[in-house]
């Protein structure tokens, strides 16, 4: 009888334990409650919704703050947008736009069914309206046709957020190559793309949770656009042997007749390197650089910058040219020259300079003119165009116009393709240049 009397006690002693647990348990866990409502998580999480910092406790335990659960962490989303080389806000007013797509339960996106297509606020940052939860898979498009001091408008990007979460990264596509990291599906008669993470960038930016007076929404950082420097400020000439046969530097005065040709190249060998230059007169602007477009038919293609070689010389040796990066032209119809056209690196080439520099372009094309009539004149032509779909050009058809904004894309960023001048035919020749030279073979 004593023995079950002791046993009784003791689990009195335990129950009032536990209930003192519970109690604790049930304080604590109000405490935090109440910590994260009054926007005590802010002041840990930083103002910029920053995750990471440890706090050391009054008893000196470590305290890593953490986010709200996935169950509430459902919101809007805020960004800005700057220029990559100027770094200083880009987007305002109506002159910007972020277009939203979520793959569906199958992890395709489809261009036509986009969630939004956002226009920038009276002043950054923006905000989306529509809300995304955690673990949505999301694509988007970035775009402004704000004029930049000296440039004229941007090439649009794209980003990838493979699941949303605090800390998750933002992605841009590949700079280079944007079309490179998409995998193109036709289901059920539309088109649908799915997007490979690890072909994308990886930068700082990331997504962060953010609570305060303005309330709860993920934070999806500073979007980098390439501005591109305006058609004015831009220096476009062909020279050889240190003598520059044709010049222009407003964009709109093409050297397209033979009164225009500052000088004629004459050979002294077989072979003479004939340089195409785009020269940038003010800074921070860039050409050419590759970005995405959708067609009507939801259909993703890239565009990006070419240089464009036509000449009478038809019997030229082509190897040499080839050999430098070119490729000739299949157009048909083209049977009084023939053409080549070079794809541009802006990345490598000079086209996107650093903060405060100038764009500086050259591309070689050697003439061989051994196969040729000596001390004969040949003419060739040259065009200098963005926002060009390669397939296309390969087939000989190049244009003067920026693709349409078409879905998810609200515009390609520019108004207009820089250089403005496509390759026509005339009576089997090529017509319309925005550049014309003379060469003379070498007795």
């Amino acid at each position: 009888m004593k023995k079950l009397m002791i046993n009784k006690k003791a689990k009195v002693q335990i129950s009032a334990i536990g209930l003192v647990i519970v109690l604790m348990a049930v304080s604590i866990g109000g405490l935090l409650f109440v910590t994260y409502k009054s926007g005590m998580w802010d002041e840990w999480l930083g103002e910029d919704g920053t995750a990471g910092q440890t706090i050391v406790g009054p008893d000196g335990t470590i305290i890593t703050p953490t986010v709200p659960s996935e169950a509430i962490r459902t919101g809007t989303a805020k960004w800005s947008i700057e220029t990559v080389t100027t770094h200083t806000a880009s987007g305002s007013s109506d002159t910007a736009y972020v277009g939203f797509c979520v793959a569906d339960q199958d992890g395709y996106f489809d261009m036509m069914d986009y969630v939004e297509k956002n226009e920038m606020a009276a002043a950054p940052p923006d905000e989306s309206t529509n809300f995304f939860s955690v673990g949505d898979e999301i694509l988007m498009v970035v775009s402004s046709d704000n004029d930049a001091t000296d440039c004229n408008e941007t090439y649009n990007r794209w980003f990838y957020i493979e699941s949303l979460d605090h800390g998750a990264y933002v992605k841009p596509l590949p700079k280079l190559n944007p079309i490179s990291a998409l995998t193109e599906y036709t289901v059920g008669g539309d088109y649908k793309y799915k997007v490979d993470g690890s072909r994308c960038e990886t930068t700082s930016q990331k997504v962060h949770w953010y609570e305060a007076g303005d309330g709860s929404y993920w934070s999806l950082g500073t979007f980098t656009l390439y501005e591109r420097l305006a058609d004015e400020n831009t220096i476009v000439q062909h020279i050889s042997a240190g003598v520059v046969g044709a010049t222009y530097n407003d964009g709109a005065t093409f050297e397209d007749a033979d009164s225009d040709i500052v000088a004629n190249y004459t050979f002294t060998g077989d072979s003479q390197d004939i340089f195409l230059q785009l020269i940038g007169e003010e800074a921070n602007g860039a050409w050419g650089v590759p970005t995405l477009a959708v067609t009507s038919a939801g259909q993703i293609k890239q565009y990006q910058g070419v240089i464009v070689f036509a000449t009478d010389a038809v019997g030229i040796d082509t190897q040499p040219i080839l050999d430098d990066g070119w490729q000739q032209m299949n157009k048909a119809g083209l049977t009084g020259d023939i053409a080549f056209y070079y794809v541009v690196n802006p990345f490598s080439e000079g086209c996107v300079p650093g903060s405060g520099d100038t764009l500086d372009l050259s591309v070689d094309i050697t003439i061989d003119d051994s196969l040729l009539t000596a001390s004969t004149e040949y003419e060739f032509e040259v065009w200098f165009l963005d926002y060009q779909c390669v397939q296309d050009v390969a087939r000989g058809s190049t244009t003067a116009s920026v693709p349409s904004g078409n879905g998810i894309v609200a515009e390609v960023g520019a108004d207009a393709v820089s250089q403005p001048v496509a390759m026509t035919l005339s009576s089997g020749s090529a017509a319309t240049p925005a550049l014309m030279g003379h060469f003379t073979t070498n007795a």
